[in-house]
């Protein structure tokens, strides 16, 4: 009779034991993982349009001081170019932030932001 109840507290211990370890293992959805994937990637090209803005708008920075003040016509074209940058680099900002809370709200596992 001991040895009967032994046996069957030993086995709701090991398969309480299973569960637990069950709760701690992440089961990744194929498709969630797809999602996320995507969904990162997309921010990762977000980005590296934002440094390459931030790029060209130091560029823009460095030839309005080369450019000489005879030269109007160059002067005003850069000044409008360095204006769109900005604007770009602002949007492109806004559009980073949606994607990253679009992420989070997707509930993609082990993001780094």
């Amino acid at each position: 009779m001991k040895t009967l109840i032994f046996a069957t507290l030993l086995c709701i211990s090991s398969s309480a034991m299973t569960q637990v370890a069950g709760v701690r293992d992440i089961i990744r959805d194929p498709s969630v993982s797809k999602r996320c994937k995507a969904l990162i990637e997309a921010r990762n090209e977000k980005i590296r349009t934002h440094q390459r803005l931030n790029a060209l708008l130091n560029r823009s920075k460095k030839l309005s001081k080369i450019v000489k003040n005879n030269q109007a016509t160059a002067k005003n074209r850069i000044k409008i170019t360095k204006t769109e940058i900005q604007n770009n680099i602002r949007l492109t900002k806004f559009r980073i932030k949606t994607m990253e809370e679009n992420i989070v709200r997707k509930g993609c596992p082990g993001i780094s932001l």
